[in-house]
């Protein structure tokens, strides 16, 4: 890193001109023929093609029981539904996740306590899970934040110890194994997102899985309007409880079981893509790359990186903008999911926005407990919200190329960073109206 190259914000040659790869979904002829002889068969509600999806599913994982619907936030509000959370419950969620990892619960009318992350692996702490907990806790939800297998043992000790169950939202987790076995198999149940961009995709979708009989049953339930599967999907008898349709259609399973075959290859691509980038990027200072977990492997389903301030003398966002200018970091994903706040923080939770215009379930008869929400709650996740930049997909159609443009322009945006801050000089990219967005 010579330091010599002008900064492409600052008006110098960009690293890359063309622009980075969409992050689009890998589809090949083979989901093109499936969905046609779907569309042949005339059968395009869920029906034996999504059966066979879900033994895949099953098969792929080595567990009794898949259930796909519709996305993996419905994958969450089934899993919940079937453990029985409740009005007066709390679930114990993380505040580093995607924002339906918590909300699920509000869907059952129970309340979201959020515990503290790792700092290594962004992932739920077990020293604050056993700190939040209450009387009135039902469930744990730890949650892959990028693809590392969270550490499971020590927070299935806790759940034993207190008798909670425990729901693994591996949405970003499809492959990760931990301790030999697949993510997802050490819990109670497990869910999965197959959206767009994920590792394998049927547009939208998701998936739970499960070695409980009863639990799948329960979940099979909630997904086809609380029907009984014992008397089958027309039956007009169901269990008298609220229900609602989160089934998926012949023509996802069909997409989902070529996607299933080419599993294994789409793992493999996208880990030589992360540790590529690591190696290429491993000596560079003022940023920390993402560890890999002692107790598992991890599936590279975003490539991040955390800032640090106190070495390059600027904060995420100018970083991320210098990026931008280089062609390789796109500026509008900043205010989606490339740069989530610490959910404790987000207005949903601060106000307690209930439902109907209420505070229900944070404040209402059937809740006992007593929640509050704001900053200091989560100080790791707090803090790690200003510092970790989702840098890039490393998808299977990620080439050499792509990621070799990636490194060098970090490179190059490290290198003046430091001499800018040797020098004295202040860097300040971020307009007002930058920062108002986030």
């Amino acid at each position: 890193m010579s330091g010599k190259e002008l900064l492409a914000i600052e008006g110098g040659a960009p690293v890359r001109t063309e622009g980075m790869p969409p992050e689009a979904d890998f589809f090949g002829l083979e989901e093109l023929e499936a969905v046609t002889n779907v569309m042949k068969s005339r059968a395009l509600r869920r029906g034996n093609i999504t059966e066979e999806y879900e033994k895949k599913i099953a098969d792929w994982f080595g567990v009794k029981h898949a259930l796909a619907v519709t996305s993996g936030t419905t994958a969450l509000h089934v899993a919940l539904a079937a453990i029985g959370v409740g009005p007066g419950d709390e679930v114990i969620v993380s505040p580093y996740t995607f924002v339906s990892s918590d909300t699920s619960v509000l869907e059952q009318n129970a309340v979201p306590v959020f515990a503290d992350i790792d700092p290594d692996y962004l992932h739920l702490d077990p020293a604050d899970i056993e700190r939040k907990i209450t009387p009135y806790t039902k469930a744990i939800i730890p949650v892959s934040a990028y693809g590392a297998p969270v550490d499971m043992d020590p927070i299935m000790e806790i759940a034993r110890k207190h008798n909670l169950w425990v729901i693994e939202d591996d949405c970003r987790a499809i492959g990760a194994t931990y301790k030999g076995k697949k993510s997802g198999t050490t819990g109670h149940i497990a869910v999965f997102s197959t959206v767009a961009g994920k590792v394998i995709s049927t547009g939208e979708g998701g998936f739970a899985i499960t070695n409980d009989d009863a639990l799948y049953e329960k979940m099979w339930s909630y997904s086809d309007f609380a029907r009984k599967r014992s008397l089958g999907s027309s039956s007009k008898y169901h269990w008298g409880l609220p229900c609602t349709n989160y089934r998926i259609t012949n023509l996802q399973a069909a997409i989902g079981i070529e996607q299933m075959k080419k599993l294994d290859e789409f793992v493999e691509a996208r880990n030589k893509n992360g540790r590529y980038l690591s190696e290429q990027l491993k000596d560079v200072p003022g940023i920390i790359l993402p560890k890999e977990p002692v107790w598992g492997e991890t599936i590279y389903y975003y490539y991040l990186i955390r800032i640090q301030q106190e070495v390059l003398g600027s904060d995420m966002l100018n970083f991320a903008l210098a990026l931008s200018a280089e062609g390789v970091f796109d500026k509008k994903l900043l205010p989606t999911t490339r740069w989530p706040i610490s959910q404790n923080l987000e207005p949903l939770f601060i106000e307690k926005s209930g439902y109907g215009g209420t505070k229900c379930p944070f404040e209402c008869a059937h809740y006992k407990g007593k929640v509050e929400y704001g900053p200091g709650q989560c100080p790791v996740s707090e803090k790690l919200h200003e510092e970790v930049l989702w840098l890039s997909s490393v998808n299977p159609q990620m080439t050499r190329k792509d990621l070799d443009d990636i490194a060098h322009a970090v490179k190059k945006v490290v290198s003046a960073f430091l001499e800018k801050k040797v020098r004295g000089e202040k860097i300040e990219y971020a307009a007002e109206r930058d920062r108002a967005l986030l």
